[in-house]
């Protein structure tokens, strides 16, 4: 429930921000705008020629982690990326969004000899680490979620209830944000080394023309 809340809530907020930007932006627009540069500099560190096509993907993960691993700050309210379903369902997106990315920038051909490579008789292994590398992406995130809330609930149950809960709080919130940027880094990370034979062509296609 909260999961798709927060999906009606975003798409809701995106539809009426692109209608009411600014020349001179307010708080609001400064904010959106100052994440927008955020998940920029994220990209171009490690794909930096394909920032464009890459940021409405990792920009809607990024922002919809943060808000997901934060939302439990509402009173009575769960964080979603603590079910494993919700983390699964995320790191499918990105298993998908990988070869999707991969063949529409890369090309089918060329993608698809990346599991070839150096052999073709590793292609089985090839396959077996992506799907390996979905299955430790939801996993993880989903464990650093629970792990993080058992944590503090422990701690505020058995140590101090009502002395530190504010301050055991804003530790699970800490934890929120840092596990959604990991998993946005590791999403932008995936995608990129799909994208490893455009970056290789493009060296190659330099050294031609100055060769030439």
């Amino acid at each position: 429930i909260v999961t798709w809340v927060l999906m009606v809530v975003l798409i809701a907020a995106s539809f009426w921000v692109s209608r009411h930007f600014k020349d001179r932006p307010g708080p609001v627009q400064n904010l959106l705008e100052a994440i927008v540069e955020a998940m920029e500099n994220l990209i171009n560190e490690i794909v930096p020629q394909q920032v464009d096509r890459l940021i409405p993907f990792v920009g809607t993960l990024g922002v919809f982690l943060l808000l997901a691993n934060i939302i439990p700050l509402v009173p009575g309210v769960e964080a979603p990326t603590r079910d494993l379903s919700t983390t699964a369902a995320l790191a499918l997106i990105v298993f998908i969004a990988t070869h999707v990315y991969g063949v529409w920038l890369v090309g089918p051909r060329a993608y698809l000899r990346t599991y070839l490579e150096p052999s073709w008789i590793l292609m089985p292994f090839n396959i077996i680490g992506e799907a390996g590398r979905t299955v430790a992406l939801a996993m993880r995130l989903f464990g650093n979620m629970l792990s993080g809330a058992l944590i503090v609930a422990i701690l505020v149950v058995a140590v101090a209830p009502f002395l530190v809960p504010v301050p055991l709080q804003l530790f699970g919130l800490l934890i929120g944000i840092i596990q959604a940027y990991v998993f946005t880094l590791l999403a932008t990370v995936y995608i990129a080394a799909g994208l490893q034979p455009h970056e290789k062509l493009d060296e190659e296609t330099e050294n031609k023309g100055e060769m030439t």
